[in-house]
């Protein structure tokens, strides 16, 4: 009995929706995300005396934006009797910028009347950008090399299918529908941070993006390696159907899947209503990926694949 639904025909239609949530997914995220303090300057500074909170927090966006900086976040907050806390943010490029922002604003304090003198400033304390570049720098290298190993793996387990279709293609499909599976919850990350403010990107979001690039990975790579084993079960078959055969690959693994992703979700979804908020934001990157990422390796990487060796047309009276 044929399936009422073939995940392997028709698949460049999904191929080509997946290619323009992607797009948009990385454009709406890059261009919108707010960065918590540990990824760019940050300067706390502490005054003993009350003043006019409305006042003062115009007073510096309005001088953050006139030396170019377009979206400033100034929280002005009274702690106590008498004492005042200034926090200003936004993405400074270098550590020498972030000092002599420090020195402007306590210079503004006193030009504006708020504080007769810089005595009135009982501490102050800066986070430079430079802490979060070698971070960067670090992880970024990391995942190169680990990319790197990644794809020599698959070219050494998958040489055995290579005049079917190229171990190389099916590292950059892996890579491909990795990004993709990072960028959907950067997207549905982005739209929580418009609905509250206080959401922003932090380390707890990168941890969750490196997790889910790890599970990406080798959920995809499973079910290529099913594909590889049933290639080579029908690998002396006359009018082999190589559709055929990656349609009953992923419907043999799609169960697998699923299991993963109901077990994972019922997880994530208990840390996300049930824990605090800094897991909450782990949980919520997690929940929207688990989505995503069961979506791409069955209904994007396998048939992109197929449609990469060029077969389709010769094959889709026959699927």
């Amino acid at each position: 009995m044929k399936p009422k639904f073939h995940i392997v025909k028709r698949a460049h239609y999904r191929v080509w929706i997946w290619f323009l949530l992607l797009l948009v997914a990385r454009y709406l995220f890059f261009t919108n995300a707010q960065f918590w303090e540990e990824f760019t300057g940050w300067i706390n500074i502490w005054i003993k005396k009350e003043v006019d909170n409305v006042s003062l927090k115009q007073s510096i966006g309005d001088y953050m934006q006139s030396i170019g900086y377009t979206t400033p976040r100034v929280i002005i907050e009274s702690v106590g009797w008498w004492e005042t806390k200034i926090k200003v943010n936004a993405r400074i490029e270098s550590d020498e910028k972030v000092a002599d922002l420090s020195k402007n604003i306590q210079s503004l304090l006193v030009t504006k009347w708020f504080i007769t003198n810089t005595s009135d400033i009982t501490s102050q304390s800066i986070i430079w950008p430079s802490v979060w570049s070698f971070m960067e720098k670090s992880a970024r290298n990391a995942i190169v090399v680990w990319l790197i190993f990644m794809a020599v793996y698959m070219l050494i387990s998958f040489a055995a299918i290579r005049k079917s279709i190229s171990p190389a293609i099916l590292a950059i499909i892996t890579i491909f529908t990795m990004i993709f599976d990072i960028s959907i919850p950067a997207w549905a990350y982005w739209l929580w941070m418009m609905i509250s403010p206080t959401v922003q990107i932090d380390t707890i979001f990168v941890i969750a993006v490196l997790t889910t690039m790890w599970y990406s990975i080798n959920d995809t790579i499973v079910i290529f390696d099913r594909i590889r084993e049933n290639l080579q079960i029908k690998w002396w078959t006359k009018d082999i159907v190589y559709g055929k055969i990656f349609e009953d690959s992923l419907r043999q693994t799609m169960r697998r899947s699923f299991g993963i992703v109901w077990a994972t979700l019922l997880v994530v979804i208990a840390m996300f209503f049930l824990w605090t908020w800094i897991i909450k934001h782990f949980a919520f990157t997690i929940w929207i990926w688990v989505l995503a990422g069961s979506y791409s390796s069955i209904f994007i990487s396998a048939p992109l694949a197929y449609l990469m060796m060029w077969r389709y047309k010769k094959e889709k009276a026959k699927l």
